[in-house]
Parts: C-alpha cells; structure tokens; sequence
C-alpha cells in the first residue's frame, strides 16, 4: 500500500463509527444511478464496500435475491467491523467481508460477474492499476464511480470507460468485457 493508502486507510479506521450518517444518502445517489442500468446478478464484488451501505441499499430495494453472492472488500478493519454486522443481518451466508487492497485484489481472474467500486480509486495511488485490477477479477461489467472535479476520470475514459450517469457529485463510469 503507497502513501495514499495509508493515509486514507488512517482516516477511516478513525471515523467509520461516524460513516453512515455522514455519507448514507450520497452513496444511494450512486448506488440508485448505478444500480438502475447495471442490475447485480450473479457474484458481485463491492470493491471498497466501507460500512456495506450498498448491501443496506440492495435489501432495501429487494436486489438481494437476484444475486448469488457478494463480496464485500475494503482496507479498514473498522468499516469491515460495521459491513461485516451489516451483512450478518442482511444477507447471512451469500455475503463475505475481506479485508484487502484494490490496487491488489486477492481473488481469481473472472470470478464476478459484475463488479462495483464506489468512490475509490480516487483514494488510490494507482488508479491504472486498481483499475485493471477490477477488470481482471470480473467477467462482466465493472461500474465505478469517482468524483467529477478529478482529473482521473478522463485517464479511464481514454482507457475504455464509458461515462453511464452523472450524481451531485459524482460521475458513474461502466467498462465492459471485449472494450
């Protein structure tokens, strides 16, 4: 984990208690952007997945089923602490939390068939890598999304991305298999 990383990770094992009310309602403007054009199916990975809100939000909205499994990864054992209770309510045995790194993935090539990551590889210190890492793990789609005022996002539309939505916020960018 680069500079970045660590600092990040510092900033949110010291405020995940704190997470949900602060950041609820913006993630589900990503997640009911996303989630309307790119439906989870299958085995998901939520690659950056803090508290679990997109597992709260997908209950919510009667998604759950459609799914086989969801992975939830993140770098902070905090927010793991949270996604991991989160899941035990929601999902039970077809949801997982790991502790790990997008910039190193520590799964199989193709395993997912669709893969989300909200908000992350702007906390990245390689958002090529991180992000050919979550193409290499999937053998579907692979939304991200990212903030509007980063330079980053037009690194990743040069790099095959299309642009699917836009949030207050946020743009939402969708790489598909064969682009």
């Amino acid at each position: 984990m680069g500079m970045k990383g660590r600092v990040i990770r510092e900033r949110y094992e010291a405020t995940y208690t704190g997470y949900d009310e602060l950041y609820r309602m913006e993630q589900y403007e990503k997640y009911l952007e996303a989630l309307g054009r790119v439906e989870p199916r299958g085995l998901v990975l939520d690659a950056g997945c803090g508290t679990g809100l997109l597992i709260e939000y997908m209950a919510m909205n009667r998604m759950l089923g459609r799914v086989r499994g969801i992975v939830c990864l993140d770098y902070s054992w905090g927010m793991l602490s949270v996604a991991r209770w989160r899941l035990n309510r929601l999902c039970g045995s077809r949801c997982w939390v790991v502790l790990g790194n997008v910039e190193r993935l520590p799964f199989k090539d193709h395993m997912f068939d669709v893969v989300y990551s909200f908000t992350v590889l702007d906390l990245v210190d390689d958002v090529i890598g991180a992000f050919r890492e979550l193409t290499r793990v999937s053998r579907g789609p692979v939304v991200i999304s990212m903030l509007k005022k980063l330079p980053y996002k037009d690194l990743l539309l040069a790099n095959g991305l299309r642009l699917l939505g836009v949030t207050s916020k946020d743009v939402i960018l969708l790489w598909e298999p064969g682009n």
